[in-house]
């Protein structure tokens, strides 16, 4: 029997904690492979497959975080890094390419009164109307003022 396979999207990590252990508990319940994706937004003057430790820097130290989180769980997960010009789409593409059945990503607030307020960010609503798969989106709540 083929197993499920559960995506978790990380952008930053402030959202290693919750979104991986989240996804953990997800994907025990639903008996599902974890694969944990980065994506590194690479500037256009840039190449894709630039050689720039840089680069990729942040992306290693969230996946390696994200692997943290798992272990204190006994939860084998996967992990990916990729480049992109657009994160939307890679993640997107992503899903598709693994047969993802659920793919989880986070959002975090702007300043209360921003327009981003009224909106979700561009590569969460990118990803919530591409994607092939249910999408959950984790909205922390608001900071006390």
């Amino acid at each position: 029997m083929v197993k499920a396979k559960l995506m978790v999207a990380l952008r930053d990590p402030e959202s290693v904690e919750s979104l991986v252990t989240l996804a953990v508990h997800l994907s025990n319940g639903m008996d599902a492979e974890l694969v944990v994706l980065h994506v590194v937004e690479v500037p256009p003057a840039t190449p894709l497959e630039a050689e720039d430790e840089v680069l990729d820097h942040e992306g290693k130290e969230i996946l390696a975080a994200a692997r943290r989180v798992a272990e204190r769980s006994s939860k084998e997960i996967s992990t990916e890094l990729l480049r992109a010009r657009e994160a939307g789409e890679a993640i997107a593409g992503e899903a598709k390419d693994r047969g993802t059945e659920l793919l989880i990503m986070g959002y975090h607030r702007p300043h209360p009164h921003a327009l981003g307020e009224l909106l979700l960010g561009s590569t969460v609503q990118y990803v919530a109307h591409h994607a092939p798969c249910r999408v959950l989106i984790q909205i922390p709540p608001p900071k006390p003022r």
